[in-house]
């Protein structure tokens, strides 16, 4: 998604970390650094450089943490780009500090966001899901077809203002991820845009924050990757990526580019209906543009 807000208040404490670093040290046996700098989050994480690494906090279930880990390890043998989770001296990639709270560490990789293209990473990263001998769905993060599409994570649909077009766009989408189209189906990162990539010199050097990647229909993430970096001429961006090699089907990239419209719209509007922070130009534009694509 476009928008994100963080889920933890921020702490009292001295670094600003929920989780007291000596246990973080200990679990990894790292030397400890004296402060920790607030470097943003996601939806339900937040992210402190702490010296050579990242501290990641997030509220999640440990299957899914678990499941996230070994595709990024898997991914990670292969595509450089991929920043793996610190494994501790006892195999674990993550501490278990709540019932639900979770603890990573992450290498810091230096760069920026900044415009790059990555239609050629996005190719290698869904070639190489392709292989992945654990292959399964992500526990909690189900696909468009399994979604419950009156309420999930991004929208609630009873609460959202049925717009002129709207509930077409919304309708026509439901029925046809229901319908199960036999496309190309891959691990996805699930939310690969500008914002989760870093750059250095003009070139990709990481893909940041796993935290939406599913089981998905790759097609779904070209098309919604396509107008995030390439929003001026997203075809150029798809052309690439199938030159590359990329599994998703071009002839259907356009269900994936009307699905990201779609979700960022109703992420806003819920997010309005419910006094949180929402873009009324995000829905503006997300409207103009679906109906633009179904005229």
């Amino acid at each position: 998604m476009l928008e994100r807000h963080p889920s933890h208040p921020r702490s009292s404490d001295s670094v600003g970390l929920e989780v007291d670093v000596d246990r973080i040290a200990d679990h990894w046996a790292v030397e400890q650094v004296a402060d920790a700098t607030p470097i943003g989050g996601g939806h339900h994480n937040k992210l402190f450089r702490w010296g050579d690494f990242v501290v990641r906090i997030e509220e999640r279930v440990p299957t899914s943490v678990e499941w996230e880990h070994e595709l990024v390890a898997w991914l990670g043998d292969a595509i450089a780009e991929v920043v793996v989770p610190v494994r501790a001296p006892d195999g674990s990639t993550f501490l278990l500090v709540d019932q639900d709270q979770v603890v990573s560490l992450l290498p810091y990789v230096e760069g920026r966001h900044t415009p790059a293209d990555a239609s050629g990473l996005l190719a290698r990263l869904h070639r190489r899901g392709c292989e992945w001998p654990g292959v399964r769905p992500r526990p909690g993060r189900p696909s468009y077809a399994d979604l419950d599409w009156e309420r999930n994570d991004w929208w609630e649909w009873a609460v959202v203002p049925k717009l002129p077009g709207l509930v077409e766009a919304f309708e026509g989408l439901r029925a046809w991820a229901e319908s199960r189209p036999p496309l190309a189906e891959v691990p996805i990162h699930g939310d690969f845009g500008l914002e989760n990539v870093l750059v250095r010199s003009g070139r990709v050097v990481a893909i940041l924050d796993w935290e939406y990647a599913r089981m998905e229909w790759a097609a779904l993430e070209v098309g919604a990757a396509a107008m995030r970096f390439s929003p001026d001429d997203p075809s150029s961006f798809v052309r690439r990526y199938a030159d590359a090699g990329g599994p998703g089907e071009v002839t259907a990239v356009r269900y994936g580019v009307r699905m990201w419209l779609l979700a960022n719209c109703l992420y806003s509007l819920t997010s309005a209906a419910k006094g949180e922070p929402w873009s009324q130009e995000w829905v503006d534009f997300s409207l103009g543009t679906l109906r633009d694509l179904s005229a």
